[in-house]
């Protein structure tokens, strides 16, 4: 709410004209009038005054706040992501440091922007300003990290060290998780447990079904990593029964039915099988990447989520980017992916992306 309108409401409330409250500060009613109408803002030495007959503070006068809530952090970023999603990027991105200046010790806003410039990474291929946004984004980590909340101090935590992989900081990110505290027992099992013996019941099935997702999440990752070495150690036929197991470990604890990872799975696998020459289920496994991604992206864009009736007290809502831009990315992975140089020439790869440059055209 602008300051005009503040006073006046504020002025409202307490039963006064605009004559009796500028005659207590010494002023016209014309001056009143023009703060009320934001033609003029008041002087600074009649701050102090205007707000003790008002019965507020300076800072709630002037609407000051330090940080912001969550809520009010997702709204502003919103015609931020919109400015990422239509392709203008030095304007989204002068937005977002202004914001950032307007609220400078905001550690849960720092964070939810270096989030958003992660999220759009991709939206200009120039290698300049990918470089550029990772850097920044590295910045407002570094700082967020700090923070007094272990939640926000995690998530922080966490989306740095992916950077500094990616960017090949390897010691790097060995050093975050050297700060991450060695956990001693299971406290979210404990607490699932004593919320069971207090008939506490949906919420320790709520912590029951985050732990097992967790865990299956966890094992599916443990396997993709063996997956990854057994390549390096040239074992193809190891690293597709790894995979094979990776996918098992979704299908069988339904993890998929939330977190789509199954998708992921069949391009790696599509990757082995271009390797061993079988070209035809590689391009099977890729369009059930692709298929299952777009599929996905309409469930989630539905707007209340993704449900799953084995993790029933669990919900995944969407991430904000559009389907324009998820095609766009779907495409990105498919042209410069290891796969394409075998399945170039095939007519059902370029239908594919071409049916994914349709969709970003859109």
């Amino acid at each position: 709410m602008e300051i005009g309108k503040r006073i006046q409401r504020l002025r409202r409330e307490r039963s006064l004209t605009q004559e009796q409250l500028a005659a207590a500060l010494g002023v016209t009613s014309a001056a009143v009038s023009k703060w009320e109408t934001n033609a003029a803002i008041p002087d600074v030495a009649m701050l102090c005054p205007l707000a003790r007959m008002l019965g507020i503070t300076v800072d709630a006068l002037l609407d000051f706040r330090p940080a912001l809530e969550q809520e009010e952090i997702n709204v502003l970023l919103e015609d931020r992501r919109k400015l990422f999603e239509e392709k203008r990027l030095e304007e989204a991105g002068a937005s977002c440091e202004a914001l950032l200046r307007e609220y400078p010790d905001d550690l849960r806003l720092k964070c939810a922007i270096a989030g958003l410039y992660i999220l759009y990474l991709t939206a200009s291929l120039e290698e300049a300003w990918m470089e550029e946004q990772t850097a920044r984004a590295v910045t407002l980590l570094e700082q967020s990290r700090e923070s007094t909340d272990p939640g926000l101090a995690a998530s922080a935590r966490s989306m740095l060290m992916n950077l500094y992989v990616m960017q090949g900081e390897l010691d790097k990110a060995l050093a975050i998780l050297d700060e991450e505290p060695e956990a001693k027992i299971n406290a979210e099992m404990a607490r699932a447990n004593i919320l069971l013996r207090k008939g506490e019941l949906d919420e320790a099935e709520k912590r029951y079904q985050t732990g097992l997702w967790l865990a299956a999440r966890d094992a599916a990752m443990n396997l993709i990593g063996l997956h990854h070495t057994a390549l390096r150690r040239g074992n193809k036929e190891t690293a597709l029964e790894l995979l094979e197991q990776a996918m098992e470990v979704e299908r069988v604890l339904r993890v998929d039915e939330l977190d789509g990872g199954a998708g992921s799975l069949r391009l790696l696998r599509a990757e082995v099988l271009c390797q061993e020459g079988r070209l035809d289920e590689a391009m099977e496994d890729l369009t059930g990447y692709v298929e299952g991604s777009l599929a996905r992206w309409a469930e989630l864009s539905g707007g209340d989520g993704i449900r799953s009736a084995f993790y029933d007290k669990l919900n995944v809502r969407a991430s904000g980017i559009s389907t324009a831009y998820l095609a766009r990315n779907l495409r990105t992975v498919l042209e410069q992916g290891e796969s394409a140089g075998l399945l170039g020439d095939r007519e059902d790869f370029r239908a594919l992306l071409t049916r994914l440059a349709e969709l970003e055209a859109k």
